[in-house]
């Protein structure tokens, strides 16, 4: 017996299969449920910026449906109509609307449905009012226009007063000054690289050098017994506290130096004796020598003495002239 489906017709089965489940795949990802029963309207726009179809149509946010065809007479400058399919259960008064409006910053569009409390409705088929509303962009741009405008003539006058700025030449003298500190700035940092590599190890040297030297009195200071040297400090000022007492005191001779007065009445009555001392051997050796100078005048520096005393002097003069002829000097040279 002949089989009644062949291996040809099994695939071609599963193929339209394939293409069924595919469309109605597609058509429920874009949100159009097939099995669903719905009603249509249509709707009129001038212009459906970013309207596609399956775009959808919301009552308060809620989906009860999308647009499920775009029709345009390119023959005639009519405007747009849009087929609409929604729930069969929606019952839409006469005087609603249906409104197009942005749904986010990308420009997607979605039509919402106003619905009025008339209590006549409207039949399957029929074509509702079509309004246009600038929706989230727009509501943020009529916000923000005023703000705009006015702050468009403080703009305005601040680029006036940065223009006349700029051609009175402040800018371009600003700008020298800017590269003339820049230049200074340059050498600065040239000037504290050389004393980096220059003065810098020096210093460090000399730092490491003073720690060093500080580690050694350290040591040295470790090694100090501080005990022992305070205690001989204590004693030392005891010492110092116990003579500076008898000091105060009569009973030894720095006390009576210090603190009895007749002692140094008595000393300076001695300086006094002294002193009047010396002043009589001082006249007295003065006029022993003037009587001394005096007897030689009268005894010996007499006419006959002094003329004796020339002729010795004049012979000695000649004799020494004569020997300085007769003998030659060493010359070094």
């Amino acid at each position: 017996m002949k089989k009644f489906f062949t291996r040809e017709a099994k695939i071609g089965l599963l193929v339209i299969v394939a293409l069924g489940l595919l469309y109605f795949g597609i058509n429920y990802l874009k949100g159009i449920n097939l099995f669903k029963p719905t009603k249509y309207f249509y709707v009129q726009y001038d212009r459906i910026d970013g309207v596609v179809k399956t775009s959808p149509v919301l009552i308060n946010g809620y989906k009860i449906g999308h647009v499920s065809n775009i029709d345009f007479d390119y023959t005639k400058n009519a405007p747009i109509t849009l087929e609409i399919s929604v729930d069969k259960h929606l019952i839409v008064p006469k005087g609603s609307y249906a409104e197009l409006y942005e749904t986010g910053m990308l420009g997607d569009k979605a039509i919402q449905l106003v619905l009025t409390d008339n209590p006549d409705m409207h039949q399957i088929g029929d074509t509702l009012p079509g309004k246009t509303s600038g929706g989230l962009i727009g509501e943020i741009v009529n916000s923000l226009l005023p703000p705009i405008q006015k702050v468009i003539p403080q703009v305005d006058s601040t680029l006036l007063a940065l223009r006349k700025v700029i051609e009175s030449g402040a800018v371009e003298n600003s700008m020298k000054n800017i590269e003339t500190t820049t230049q200074e700035l340059a050498s600065m940092s040239q000037s504290l690289k050389k004393i980096v590599h220059t003065d810098v190890p020096v210093i460090m040297n000399d730092v490491s050098t003073v720690t060093q030297n500080l580690s050694k009195v350290t040591t040295d200071l470790s090694k100090v017994d501080l005990e022992k040297t305070l205690i001989s400090l204590n004693e030392t000022l005891a010492n110092l506290q116990l003579a500076s007492s008898k000091f105060n005191e009569k009973s030894n001779t720095v006390g009576l130096l210090l603190n009895d007065p007749s002692l140094y009445l008595n000393l300076n009555a001695t300086m006094d004796s002294s002193n009047k001392l010396l002043i009589e051997l001082y006249v007295y050796h003065v006029l022993s020598i003037k009587k001394r100078i005096s007897f030689l005048n009268s005894k010996i520096l007499t006419p006959k003495s002094f003329a004796i005393l020339f002729c010795c002097a004049i012979f000695t003069i000649s004799v020494v002239l004569k020997f300085s002829s007769k003998t030659t000097l060493y010359n070094p040279l």
